[in-house]
Formats: structure tokens, sequence, C-alpha cells
């Protein structure tokens, strides 16, 4: 899959109107290293690794 941004005088990258909603891992994570994730009655694990990936456990 190939995320192509769009950017306006270097502000935030504004996605293609096809591609999915582009969210900055900056907004969801805040200073925080792991979050939580509610979906379908199940609760998720988002953790950004040392090595600065992000894994998704259940």
């Amino acid at each position: 899959m190939n995320f192509e941004l769009k950017s306006l005088n270097n502000d935030l990258p504004i996605p293609d109107k096809d591609l999915p909603k582009i969210i900055p891992s900056s907004v969801l994570f805040g200073k925080e290293k792991a979050i939580a994730i509610h979906h379908d009655g199940q609760r998720y694990i988002l953790r950004i690794t040392k090595l600065r990936k992000l894994i998704l456990t259940k």
C-alpha cells in the first residue's frame, strides 16, 4: 500500500481523498509509549518499541 502525501508550505501532510485518514502518532501517544484501544468489545495495546516501530497486541 502506497500512502503518498501532499503538503502545503511544510505544514502537516494532507492525505489524498482516496487514502485512509492520517493521524500522526504523536497525536495518539503524546509522551506515552503505549496506548489502549477499545475495539469491538476487545482491548488492544499499541506500543512504540525501542527501535521506534509500532506493535499492536491483544
